[in-house]
């Protein structure tokens, strides 16, 4: 007997589902794409439970007959593509013809559908893939799509689900990504019916951004001007020079009207804003790219996210002269001062200190490199002794100084150790659950995207623990009403949201205490760097102190060397 057998229909549905439907933001995905090839010009989503309890898609495109509905739902049954050589110009959304049977095989379906032609509609309902029924259906025009009780017929898929509010923040971006990439069609987006948004369709881009993803973010964007090459056409809107994010989340990407993550178009998107926000960071743009569908290869991944281009370089060039000469017709408009840095000549001075002969009291509070509010270094049970006899020779260009040591010389990074110091302070206040709170007299609002403000309410603990402070009055929207006193007022609204980004991003490391306070330390000296024209050399000499007395002060928290020893016998064999 052979052991090769061909699998049932329903356990290779189930399979395809694996890839098509990761979580109930793909089922919207691939039912909202099955709208827009429909020309559907109105299109409604309703969910409940982050989608796993039910998802509704309705829309008034050309609807199918009852026969065409069946139809659908058997594997690679599409009306997108007929022959191989369309792979090579795909100009819809679907083409592979998985995904409704992929859909039915883990959920309750029930697909209700009519042509404008018909005098009635079709209903199909499908549990777990099996067929329960096919009648007719009183409805108007168009197609109707309820998806319930995802992956109930495979239960060990829903632990790998995230929470409510999470796989609603992700619902709610896609649709807002999608309503954005078609300003043509009207979008609702309801919650157990609840309203989220609506877009009217035909609205300018601009109000559109306003509506869908809030007043701030259209306030940090700009209308670009269409430009054009044989074959490619850019348009959409750019951040303001200075404007910046931690994580890519409001760089949005569409080809040919689809949502899509490119690295090229990142790339030259972030480069061309390389000398006009901070390095790490990413611009602010909706940017929307038209052109030949066969130039462009969206055959990559089942999910149909990432695209590949014929012509990586030609793209990337055209988008990079493109953004350039938008940010080249500003000019300086809106530039921030710090980003635009005075060259300033060096001149290293030598400044003869005397040598420290007694340990710097723990409890003292070096102010040139702790803010004044927060405590000074708690020195733990392992630390070194309190390394003397460092004097002060000669700043080195701004960033480090030379001194001489009992061993030798040294030259010390002045922001590596403030960040190495204050780095252990704030993890020791973190570990003592003990942090040093700055009620704030007027508070801080601020509107979150919907994937950040689910993190930010899963996490209200471990940022209570941390010092902060934050009131929910309305979606997505809170107001931070106390700070850790590391963290100053003008810089908390940027720190929050890099906070949250990256905290989305990295799930694990926040989801134990250990390792969350750990990441928060970091992530609060991050760009925590002094320069030695801002320090005078007592302070200079209680940086050095304090550096010392911490756990590991050979290197930053990022793992940067603080300082490089040369001995005497090192020098002796430099010079022979």
């Amino acid at each position: 007997m052979s052991t090769i057998r061909i699998l049932e229909p329903t356990v290779a549905n189930q399979i395809a589902a694996g890839e098509v439907v990761e979580r109930p933001a793909a089922v919207i995905k691939e039912l909202l794409e099955n709208s827009l090839d429909a020309g559907a010009r109105r299109v409604t989503v309703d969910f409940s439970r982050g989608g796993k309890a039910r998802m509704i898609v309705e829309d008034d495109g050309k609807g199918m007959t009852g026969d065409e509905a069946l139809l659908s739902l058997e594997r690679h049954a599409t009306s997108k593509i007929r022959l191989a050589a369309d792979l090579d110009r795909i100009a819809t959304f679907g083409f592979r013809g998985e995904a409704l049977p992929s859909i039915a095989s883990v959920a309750r379906f029930t697909l209700q559908t009519r042509p404008a032609a018909a005098p009635a509609g079709t209903e199909i309902a499908v549990n777990g893939g099996k067929l329960i029924h096919r009648r007719e259906h009183g409805m108007a025009p168009g197609t109707r799509i309820e998806v319930a009780n995802l992956f109930h017929p495979v239960p060990a898929r829903l632990k790998f689900l995230k929470s409510d509010e999470t796989e609603a923040a992700h619902i709610v971006r896609l649709v807002r990504l999608y309503a954005v990439a078609h300003p043509e069609v009207g979008f609702l987006l309801r919650e157990d019916g609840r309203e989220i948004f609506r877009s009217p369709g035909d609205a300018p881009l601009l109000d559109r951004v306003r509506e869908i993803w809030g007043r701030q973010v259209a306030e940090e964007v700009t209308l670009m001007p269409v430009f054009e090459r044989p074959g490619m056409r850019l348009s959409g809107l750019l951040g303001k020079p200075g404007v910046s994010r931690g994580t890519r989340q409001d760089l949005v990407t569409v080809v040919n009207g689809r949502p899509v993550d490119s690295r090229t178009m990142a790339f030259a998107l972030t480069e061309s804003y390389h000398t006009l926000i901070p390095k790490g960071r990413y611009p602010l743009a909706f940017v929307f790219l038209e052109m030949d569908p066969a130039w462009v290869d969206v055959n990559v991944h089942p999910s149909k996210r990432e695209v590949r281009f014929r012509d990586e370089a030609k793209v990337r060039n055209f988008l990079i002269e493109s953004v350039l000469a938008v940010l080249r017709a500003r000019g300086d408009e809106g530039l921030p001062a710090e980003t635009v840095p005075a060259v300033m000549p060096a001149a290293p001075m030598a400044v003869d200190a005397p040598s420290v002969s007694a340990p710097v009291s723990v409890g003292s509070a070096p102010p040139a490199y702790v803010p004044p509010s927060a405590p000074a270094p708690v020195s733990p049970a392992h630390a070194p002794a309190v390394r003397l006899g460092w004097r002060l020779l000669s700043r080195l260009r701004e960033e480090r100084a030379v001194f001489e040591t009992p061993a030798g010389l040294a030259v010390l990074d002045l922001g590596a150790a403030h960040q190495r110091v204050l780095y252990e302070s704030i993890l020791a206040q973190f570990t003592a659950q003990k942090p040093v709170s700055q009620p704030l007299l007027v508070p801080l609002s601020i509107e979150l995207e919907p994937l950040p403000a689910a993190v930010l309410k899963e996490r209200l603990p471990l940022l209570a623990s941390a010092g902060f402070d934050f009131e929910e009055y309305g979606r997505n929207f809170w107001r931070i009403q106390a700070l850790p006193a590391w963290l100053e007022p003008e810089q908390a609204l940027a720190f929050v949201r890099d906070l949250l980004a990256e905290m989305a991003r990295r799930e694990g490391d926040f989801g134990r205490p250990s390792l969350a306070y750990d990441a928060l330390a970091k992530l609060a000296v991050n760009k925590a760097r002094r320069k030695g024209d801002s320090l005078s050399d007592a302070e200079l000499m209680e940086l050095v102190q304090a550096l010392f007395r911490t756990a590991q002060p050979g290197t930053c928290p990022r793992g940067r060397r603080t300082y490089v020893e040369w001995t005497d016998a090192d020098l002796t064999r430099r010079f022979g």
